[in-house]
């Protein structure tokens, strides 16, 4: 039972260093491509706290977070998919990363980090739109950009 409490709290405690990492992974790729990043936020709803371009919402969620960039309109496709697709690259990274080299005896503190960085990298490649927050999945996103490019627009 014990342990199943502290598998528990370590879900809990992962989530949003999980989403945290996910949108510096879009926030990394919209660097590399030369634009500006304007706020990394989790959560959603109003300010809990700011520091500088990072906040923290009220609200939290397992789709609790935002990367807020500078129009990418200029960019060539590939650059726009690398940015959609950069939190679920970096969840992906750390998580195997993690499991690669992370040391067997910690593994019960560690297994919970890789299960919800793969998780969170399966779900944001579904398509869809959150009710709550409104904002739309990365692979909505890429599936958007991919079709308007068909679409010669």
């Amino acid at each position: 039972m014990q342990e199943q409490l502290i598998n528990f709290v370590m879900y809990i405690i992962y989530i949003p260093i999980v989403i945290i990492i996910h949108e510096l992974g879009h926030a990394l790729f919209v660097v590399l491509f030369g634009k500006e990043v304007r706020e990394i936020q989790l959560g959603f709803g109003k300010d809990l706290f700011r520091i500088k371009k990072f906040v923290v919402k009220r609200s939290f969620g397992w789709n609790g977070g935002f990367c807020s960039y500078e129009n990418i309109d200029s960019l060539a496709w590939y650059k726009k998919v690398l940015i959609f697709l950069g939190g679920i690259i970096l969840n992906l990274l750390t998580a195997t990363l993690v499991w690669i080299f992370g040391d067997v005896q910690y593994a019960d503190w560690y297994r919970s980090f890789i299960i919800v960085s793969y998780f969170t990298a399966v779900i944001s490649l579904l398509p869809f739109k959150s009710n709550i927050t409104k904002i739309e999945s990365d692979g909505l996103q890429c599936i958007k950009l991919l079709n308007s490019m068909k679409q010669g627009k």
